[in-house]
């Protein structure tokens, strides 16, 4: 239990380091942190989801976590980027 932790936490951060280089240009607010939690959500989701093939690594599977970290992170980093800073800068806009 403890190694499954271990791995789909370190899995995480180094899919949230890559997902902060990419993506350095989109300004997130709470910057890697978001990027964190983007990956957590996606490989817990996709190694529940996709079930036991590929490279299994203390009972995760890391091919479909690094998958699913990548794509949900990137939507999550989407999505907050459209909507929460979207939101503020229209409301710049009217309040200039």
């Amino acid at each position: 239990m403890w190694l499954y932790l271990l791995v789909f936490v370190v899995l995480s951060v180094i899919v949230a380091g890559v997902l902060q280089f990419a993506f350095k240009n989109l300004e997130v607010p709470g910057g890697y942190w978001n990027r964190l939690v983007g990956s957590l959500i996606g490989a817990i989701i996709a190694d529940l989801v996709l079930g036991d093939w590929g490279w299994m690594l203390a009972g995760f599977n890391v091919i479909a976590g690094l998958i699913g970290a990548f794509l949900i992170g990137w939507l999550y980093i989407y999505l907050v980027n459209r909507y929460a800073v979207g939101s503020r800068e229209e409301k710049k806009e009217e309040s200039a």
